[in-house]
């Protein structure tokens, strides 16, 4: 479960380096896992939050890459 939360964090410095203000970031954690607290998600939380992060940074990443 370490590396899973390990993970999130990276994603959500990753979405928050990309612009995403720290509500927005706190909406979509609470959208996808019903909660902001990440100290009691069960792995399959987890998995579904990295996922949906993961979505996030990419596209973050193409629209970046648009504006070029």
């Amino acid at each position: 479960m370490n590396k899973q939360l390990a993970r999130i964090a990276e994603l959500e410095q990753l979405i928050i380096a990309a612009g995403y203000h720290p509500a927005q970031l706190n909406d979509i954690t609470r959208e996808v896992i019903g909660t902001t607290h990440l100290d009691a998600i069960t792995r399959e939380q987890s998995c579904e939050l990295i996922k949906t992060l993961e979505y996030y940074c990419d596209f973050a990443k193409r629209c970046q890459k648009s504006k070029l």
